[in-house]
């Protein structure tokens, strides 16, 4: 998992005068989660935030930190809350010899991924659809009605196959093609 300081502030409502941060964050392999101070962030497709909170649904920005110290939005104001394990390498790639007090407050931030929470929130919105986990049991898609093939091709789409083996990867991405290849097959027919 790629580690990295990282900016983020929380855009939805505040017109970038809201709460903002600076910690380290993790990225899944993939890219498209981050894990930053115990929350789970999916990439977002608002103008507004690049990023989500799964958990709330509120729009963050989030990006790499900028050299000349100005993260904030250039209309934006209020100040940042800065993880106390990263003022050092703040100050080193800033280049200053000291945080300014008008600006920062310091804080300990949670530095490990909140993988849990990922997991939970993702199974429960797979169960609000109302998954029938036993369709995952069902080798051959033909068996399968065409509302079921779409629900567990779905399923596997949104797995993040980071988190298994490449042995179970393969298997997994091979019964993924299996079941694109029978819908695109019944809907030619």
């Amino acid at each position: 998992m790629k580690t990295e300081i990282l900016y983020v502030e929380l855009i939805q409502q505040y017109d970038h005068q809201g709460p903002a941060w600076i910690g380290y964050g993790q990225f899944s392999k993939s890219g498209r989660t981050v894990y930053f101070n115990g929350k789970v962030f999916g990439r977002g497709r608002s103008p507004i935030g690049n990023h989500f909170d799964i958990e709330s649904g509120e729009e963050y920005w989030i990006s790499g930190i900028k050299k000349n110290g100005e993260d904030r939005h250039r209309f934006g104001s209020g100040k940042i809350f800065i993880d106390k394990s990263i003022i050092e390498d703040y100050l080193e790639i800033t280049g200053e010899t000291n945080l300014q007090k008008n600006k920062f407050v310091v804080v300990e931030l949670v530095n490990l991924p909140n993988k849990e929470l990922s997991r939970r929130i993702e199974n429960k919105k797979l169960t609000a659809h109302s998954f029938n986990k036993d369709l995952l049991e069902i080798n051959n898609p033909r068996e399968l009605s065409d509302d079921e093939l779409v629900k567990v091709i779905k399923y596997y789409s949104k797995m993040d196959m980071s988190e298994y083996p490449l042995k179970a990867r393969k298997g997994y991405k091979d019964k993924l093609i299996a079941l694109k290849t029978e819908l695109e097959e019944r809907n030619q027919q």
